[in-house]
């Protein structure tokens, strides 16, 4: 068989020339993590790749990324190479993985949520986080993974998410000394009005993550308002959860969404957090890419809830704590598209 059918039947939602230009390990790190660690797992084209480097100076462990590169720009590669070969951050840690296909912007021919599923295939160790390649983690994250090892693997293998808060500037104009590395200079930028909690989708200060929660919490505590357009980066298995629906151009939220109405818990961690970079680039979506897909997504919600009610309940786990989430989401859904398996809507 074919490398190029290989790929295709991987990302079957991708064009055929796409997945065939697919390079695994196209440059591999020299260093072999062990399976225990978590992985970065990330994106860049040839004009975020700055970002890659960046965030190697803030994680000092393993990252699967995927290099999205213009089929016809052969001197972004020859410089990447280059870069790479030269800088201990990368060539240590980073295994990148490269996609040729025309153009360097966000397409359907091969959409990030299957570059995320890539990534995630790809990567060499047994859990992963997904970061966005203009976010930071600023605290010692690595630190706390290592002194909750047990706890964490025991978490993530039941299927559980470990959720980071992300926070932003207010100003563009920020300098090193500005990033907060823990969360007692991270409160004190937040009460200045420096940075502000920043939960996709809502206002400053406000979303799941609940901020009032999170500056008080010295423990994990769970999602207790989760929305299915929550899309904080999380720390979960590569192995148990579900793989990202590649309809989507970029969803990190379907992701999410499909694990929790399996009835996984999201917990945020108490001390760590993501820091979402000023960048002045166009977004990655365009404004009637961003419709279609708002629109996509409301279709998803009602499959995914039938889907998942089907299943918990062909398992046997339907009248178990495990439907409590699909039950406080999907109740109207499922009352009118599955059968009666649910009561009265709620």
């Amino acid at each position: 068989m074919s490398h190029g059918l290989k790929m295709h039947k991987l990302f079957s939602k991708s064009y055929y020339e796409a997945a065939k230009s697919i390079q695994p390990f196209w440059l591999k790190a020299r260093n072999t993590p062990s399976k225990d660690q978590v992985s970065i797992i990330t994106t860049v084209t040839a004009e975020t790749w700055p970002n890659l480097r960046r965030l190697t100076v803030y994680w000092d462990g393993p990252i699967s990324a995927i290099v999205h590169v213009d089929s016809q720009d052969e001197s972004a590669l020859e410089n990447i190479k280059q870069e790479y070969a030269e800088t201990a951050e990368l060539n240590h840690n980073v295994d990148l993985h490269l996609i040729r296909i025309p153009g360097e912007k966000l397409s359907v021919l091969f959409p990030r949520n299957a570059e995320r599923n890539l990534a995630r295939l790809l990567s060499r160790t047994d859990y992963i986080m997904d970061v966005p390649a203009d976010m930071i983690p600023a605290s010692d994250l690595r630190r706390t993974l290592e002194a909750n090892k047990e706890k964490v693997k025991e978490l993530l293998e039941a299927g559980d998410l470990l959720a980071l808060p992300t926070f932003s500037f207010k100003d563009k104009d920020i300098q090193k000394e500005d990033i907060p590395i823990d969360k007692g200079q991270l409160i004190n930028s937040l009460h200045e009005g420096k940075m502000v909690l920043d939960d996709k989708h809502w206002k400053e200060n406000e979303g799941p993550t609940d901020l009032e929660k999170w500056v008080d919490a010295s423990t994990l505590y769970a999602i207790d308002k989760y929305e299915f357009h929550y899309e904080p980066v999380v720390i979960e298995s590569k192995i148990v959860q579900p793989w990202c629906s590649e309809r989507f151009l970029d969803s990190r939220a379907a992701c999410i969404f499909s694990s929790y109405l399996q009835g996984n818990e999201i917990y945020v961690m108490p001390d760590d957090y993501m820091i979402q970079m000023p960048d002045d680039r166009v977004p990655d979506v365009s404004d009637f890419d961003r419709v279609v897909e708002n629109r996509i997504y409301a279709k998803f919600y009602w499959e995914q809830c039938v889907h998942h009610a089907r299943q918990l309940d062909a398992l046997g786990l339907w009248d178990t704590p495990r439907s409590e989430h699909i039950r406080s989401q999907c109740s109207r859904v499922i009352q009118n598209w599955g059968k009666g398996l649910i009561g009265k809507p709620e």
